[in-house]
Parts: structure tokens; C-alpha cells; sequence
């Protein structure tokens, strides 16, 4: 018992140090509460449930500014007003911040990361691939600007009537998963090339190489980044097995001598290496199908589970479709007709959908550095060098931009709703805001909108809840992962039934 006791007097205090002490920050001058943590580690909750840490901190700190540390980084989360103010308006660095959670980000980052390139050194080869194209704004416009989605729109249509073709006239399927086949289609013909998007086993080779990846990042990688995990090992082979899928393709380009006009001759067009071309590839496919299929479900869920919102989205879906059928004297095929200008033109209350939908789902922070000055929020410093999170929820949430906010009312994004919320500011993160608005956010509403049309004309359609009954609450959304939209907590089945 003795020497027990010996042994506790003796590890205590380290243990106390460890879990109190806190190295070198910047804590004493910026008067910011801070949750206490493992030393160099810092805060575990972190690592283990990154979202559920989040949600329990934000509790603590009664809704007002407060940090923690991450292997030795202070965080900073801003609230409220004024901390959105400093977020969106400080020039803070989008890139960098997202440099602490590397290892639990797949291969790449989202499109919007592409905006600091050119400000990384150990990204240097894909700095160069934007500067072969002038600048970001250009390669974008070239990929997603106005010209690129109404040529390829008719081709997108086509895309997802040939998948849902597959489906046959009635059945059931997990939306959550059976989507995917058709965003990763899109967005293949979007993002890579033509060969990619027309070939069913190259699109299942892609879904399946994400989903490695997927699973070979999490955020206790940040602790082991150099720790060979099978799933870790996984990822580096579904890496290498997209870059062959991408080298075969322009092997056989070259060798036949033919081309497209798609993002893959671009950069070969350019003349760059098959490890640059593969890596903003993977950025442009990740940007593009990372949240889509979910978020095109949740619509379909939110609809299900709004009758009222359902039927309005149906008539105006089904009538844009069956105004497509009409043929004119200079279009051959009834697709030709479902263009990139009718898509975005006459489907207002989609627009509405969508956006009250991404408002409902998002509530994961934005994360960003502070490579400038300090700045003061609510007579805090946020000192020079530390990461700062925002939370979404502290917009969506807000009652005061949105009355009942957690009531699933698409007229919140009515014109003149949204007029009337413009005295506040910004109020709607769910493409971004500031400096960082998603330069890909046209292409991915075109992918979310043919979907659904497509999806609710062709059928009549249930969503139906883990007890086999058609949703009438909508289910709570997993909270395991942050910066992504993920399935529901409970099974959910999509039951469908081809229209005559």
C-alpha cells in the first residue's frame, strides 16, 4: 500500500501537469477562456469526437469566445456577430488554417482551397498548375464558368437518364449510397474527362477509390500521421490507383490522337506532369462530390417529411421535364431542350430547397489562420499566429435572421426574405462567404437541381424511415465528422415507381 501510494504522490503532479499545462501560447495576453488539456496534445475530446467536442465546448463557454489547443496550436472559435465580423472580414488564411487538420483531410481539399495555392511552398507543383492557367478566377471560368456548364449540361442530363435507367421501373435502394453513382458520373464528365463519366466500372472504381481515402483520413491521423494503418496503407494505394486510371487515359489519347474538351486535355494541353494533372483532378472530383449526393438525399428527405414543399417541388420539376419533351425545329432530342439557362431560370423553389436545406445541415465551423496582426474581438486579442474557428450555427441557427430556425421553411430564401436580411450582413454560409465563396457552386446546384428534376419526374417517389413508414420527421444527421454533410443516423430507404 506504500509503496502504491509512493508510486500515485509521484505521477500525480506530472499528470497534472500534462493535463493543466499548456507550453508556450498565446493565452495569457489574449484574456480568452481556454478548455484545459493534455500538454502538447491538447484537447483529446478533439481527436476522439471532434463535432461532440465542439457542441459540449460551446456549452461551456455560454456562447461566447473561447479556445483550446491541438498538438501545441492554439484555436480560437469566435460567436456571434461581432466574431463573424472578424472572421469573414480579417483577411485570416483560408489554406493555412486548414494545414492544422491535414492528415484528416483525404487526399485533397476541397475547390475552394485552390484560392491560396500559389501562398503554400509544399504545394508548389499544383501552384504551378494554376499559374499555367493565369490564375485561379480563369481555370475556373474555363472548368465551370458559364460557357463550359451550358455545353455540357444536355450531357449531364443524359448521364443521369442512362443511371436511372438501371434502376428499372419500381424498387428500393439506400439513397445515401445508390446517389453517389449518379453525382460521381456528373461529376466525373465536370471534373476529369469524358472516358471516366461514360464507363459504369470506371465510375465504381472511382467510388470505391474515394471511399478509401475517405477512410484513411480521421482526425486521430493528426496524432499519427506517420502510423501505417491498414486503412492509412488503403489510401495510399487507392491514391496510386487513380493516378494510373488517369495516366491510362492519356496514354491512350496521345498514342490514337484524338482529344476533348474536357479538364483533362486542358493540363495536358498545358503540359504538365501526370502527378500535377492527378492532384488537381482529385481536387476538383473531391470539391465536386463530397457533400453533393448527401446533400441531394436530405433534399429528397426534407421534401418527404413537407408535403406542401414536396408537391411544389414536384409540379415545377415535372413541368420543366415535360417542356423539355416538346421539340422544336432546330433540336432533335427532348435533352436538348433541359439546358443550363432553363435549369437555373425556372426553378425557383428548388433554389429555395436547396439553400434552406444546406442552412439546416451545416453547422460545422469554418476554420481559417490568423497570418496577419491581432485583432480584437468583443475586447479579446486573437493573437497573430493562432487558428480561428466560426461556427455556422451561430447564423443558421440565429432566429433573429431566420424566425423558427429549426423549422424547415424554404420561403426563408424567398426574394424577399433574403432582401430583408441584407441589412444584417451575411447570414448564409452554405457556399461560403467573403473572400471564400465556393467558385464551384454553379456546377454543383446544376448537378443537385438535374438530379432532382430528373429523380421526381421520371417517378413518384417515398423516402421511407427505419420502420418502413414514409418520413414524416426528419431524421438527426450523424455527427462524427467535421466540414462534411453525412448520412442520417437511422436507415432511410428511397422506394420508387416509374411515372406513365
Amino acid at each position: 500500500m506504500t509503496l502504491l501510494l509512493t508510486i500515485i504522490l509521484l505521477i500525480l503532479p506530472v499528470i497534472l501537469f500534462l493535463y493543466f499545462g499548456h507550453g508556450i501560447d498565446h493565452h495569457e495576453r489574449s484574456h480568452i477562456p481556454r478548455k484545459p488539456g493534455i500538454w502538447y496534445i491538447g484537447s483529446a475530446g478533439f481527436f476522439i469526437h471532434p463535432y461532440r467536442f465542439l457542441k459540449d465546448s460551446m456549452t461551456w463557454a455560454e456562447d461566447s469566445i473561447f479556445s483550446f489547443r491541438i498538438l501545441g496550436n492554439t484555436v480560437v472559435v469566435l460567436r456571434g456577430i461581432s466574431g463573424r465580423d472578424a472572421f469573414f472580414t480579417r483577411g485570416l488564411d483560408f489554406m493555412a488554417g486548414y494545414r492544422l487538420l491535414e492528415s484528416a483531410i483525404r487526399i485533397t481539399c476541397s475547390i475552394s482551397c485552390l484560392q491560396n495555392f500559389k501562398q503554400n511552398s509544399e504545394l508548389d507543383g499544383i501552384a504551378r498548375t494554376v499559374n499555367a492557367f493565369g490564375d485561379l478566377r480563369s481555370m475556373m471560368s474555363k472548368f465551370f464558368g458559364s460557357n463550359a456548364l451550358e455545353r455540357l449540361s444536355p450531357l449531364l442530363v443524359k448521364d443521369t437518364l442512362r443511371v436511372l435507367e438501371k434502376w428499372g421501373d419500381d424498387g428500393a435502394n439506400d439513397p445515401f449510397t445508390n446517389l453517389n453513382e449518379i453525382v460521381f458520373t456528373l461529376a466525373a464528365r465536370l471534373t476529369v474527362c469524358r472516358e471516366f463519366s461514360e464507363d459504369p466500372r470506371k465510375i465504381q472504381a472511382l467510388i470505391s477509390i474515394f471511399e478509401r481515402l475517405d477512410a484513411g483520413s480521421s482526425h486521430t491521423s493528426i496524432l499519427f500521421p506517420w502510423f501505417p494503418t491498414p486503412a492509412r496503407l488503403k489510401k495510399l494505394v487507392a491514391g496510386v490507383q487513380l493516378y494510373r486510371m488517369i495516366s491510362a487515359v492519356v496514354l491512350s489519347r496521345k498514342e490514337n490522337g484524338y482529344r476533348e474538351d474536357d479538364p483533362l486535355q486542358a493540363m495536358m494541353d498545358k503540359g504538365l506532369s501526370l502527378t500535377e494533372t492527378t492532384a488537381l483532378l482529385a481536387m476538383l472530383f473531391v470539391g465536386a462530390t463530397t457533400n453533393t449526393g448527401n446533400v441531394v438525399t436530405w433534399i429528397l428527405i426534407y421534401l418527404e417529411a413537407n408535403p406542401k414543399w414536396k408537391s411544389l417541388v414536384q409540379n415545377e420539376a415535372r413541368q420543366l421535364y415535360e417542356d423539355s419533351q416538346t421539340l422544336g425545329p432546330y433540336h432533335d432530342t427532348p435533352q436538348q431542350l433541359l439546358t443550363m439557362t432553363s435549369i437555373e431560370k425556372q426553378t425557383p423553389i428548388i433554389d429555395c430547397c436547396i439553400s434552406e436545406t444546406l442552412r439546416m445541415l451545416f453547422s460545422c465551423p469554418f476554420l481559417r489562420k490568423n497570418v496577419g496582426d491581432d485583432i480584437f474581438v468583443d475586447q479579446k486579442c486573437v493573437p497573430h499566429g493562432v487558428y480561428v474557428m466560426f461556427p455556422t450555427a451561430d447564423l443558421h441557427g440565429n432566429s433573429c435572421f431566420y424566425p423558427e430556425p429549426n423549422k424547415f421553411n424554404p420561403e426563408n430564401f424567398s426574394a424577399d426574405a433574403v432582401h430583408k436580411r441584407q441589412q444584417y450582413g451575411t447570414t448564409f454560409l452554405g457556399w461560403g462567404a467573403g473572400r471564400h465563396v465556393c467558385p464551384g457552386r454553379r456546377a454543383a446546384q446544376i448537378i443537385i437541381k438535374i438530379i432532382v428534376i430528373l429523380i421526381l419526374s421520371k417517378f413518384d417517389i417515398h423516402i421511407l424511415d427505419d420502420g418502413g413508414k414514409p418520413v414524416q420527421k426528419v431524421p438527426e444527421q450523424l455527427e462524427d465528422t467535421l466540414f462534411r454533410v453525412l448520412r442520417a443516423k437511422e436507415a432511410m430507404t428511397l422506394c420508387y415507381d416509374v411515372r406513365h
